[in-house]
């Protein structure tokens, strides 16, 4: 029996080595994914602190609204600052998983992008003048990524089953030897990275069919509601971050499968984590029930 490999231990110089890397350009996806984090998570603590002390209300604007969309714009920027990091060319020649690739890089950044752009509908923030046309578009686009990343991240798991058998790599390794637990965990990482991404399909459906009338309905039933939902939004935002730092770290094996595992459960939990923190803030003002407030209910 083969003997156990030793546990990988993380340190600050193993990470810096491995993200600082001169295919980022000015290092500005290091460094605005760092902010991006870091902030991020500072922005849902002080939410959830406001509502708990009474500094935020269920019938005022969205506590700290201004400061949630300049961080997601500091995630919209560190998203797609990766995109000319992860070349097409550079994807080959590791012997990748090509439907991987498709759904991470493509996928995850325009679903990080369009949760911004919800998150902006749902501030308060965002004009009433912009054409209802503009804002169909960009829902059918969301959608469109969800179903993108959910085809492809099933591909994902195809291809890797096609690679154990036939020969090939996988994230650097020969597929044929995965042991099974390993080839679940791959699988169970694929899913976990993109079913969850279908609950935002009602807040999409209710945006493109209801529309603004549909959100004052809404709020004059629930006044919090669209700050549940914005804090949603921005913990899915944020969730992608924490799936794509996780992925990034375990290809430059810097962390195992396992911990991948459960970062990226940890980031999947915390969007369904910050509704129950609203709902618990503020009985009456805010439901999780969809029956309640969506188009066709109110």
């Amino acid at each position: 029996e083969a003997p156990a490999r030793p546990p990988r231990v993380l340190t600050a110089a193993k990470l810096k080595r491995a993200l600082w890397t001169p295919l980022d350009a000015g290092h500005t996806h290091a460094i605005s994914g760092a902010l991006y984090l870091v902030l991020g998570a500072g922005w849902l603590a002080a939410a959830a602190a406001a509502q708990a002390s009474g500094a935020a209300r269920p019938s005022a604007p969205i506590y700290g609204a201004d400061a949630s969309l300049a961080v997601l714009a500091v995630g919209v920027w560190n998203s797609l600052s990766a995109l000319p990091m992860a070349s097409d060319a550079r994807v080959a020649a590791e012997d990748m998983d090509r439907y991987h690739a498709l759904a991470f890089r493509w996928g995850g950044t325009a679903q990080l992008c369009a949760c911004a752009w919800l998150c902006f509908w749902f501030s308060g923030a965002y004009p009433r003048a912009a054409p209802p046309v503009l804002d169909n578009l960009l829902c059918l686009a969301a959608i469109g990524s969800i179903g993108w990343v959910v085809y492809f991240s099933e591909e994902s798991i195809a291809a890797v089953d096609r690679k154990a058998e036939t020969g090939g790599y996988v994230h650097g390794r020969r597929a044929s030897e995965l042991t099974p637990r390993e080839r679940t965990q791959l699988s169970a990482l694929a899913r976990l990275g993109s079913y969850p991404n279908v609950f935002q399909l009602p807040v999409l459906g209710n945006v493109l069919v209801g529309g603004r009338p549909w959100l004052d309905a809404a709020l004059d039933k629930f006044p919090h509601q669209a700050a549940l939902l914005h804090h949603y939004l921005f913990a899915c935002a944020l969730s992608y971050a924490v799936t794509f730092f996780a992925t990034t770290l375990r290809d430059r094996k810097l962390i195992s499968i396992q911990q991948d595992l459960a970062m990226l459960a940890t980031g999947t939990s915390l969007p369904f984590l910050t509704m129950f923190v609203d709902a618990g803030a503020f009985p009456g003002a805010a439901t999780l029930n969809p029956l309640e407030y969506n188009v066709g209910c109110l």
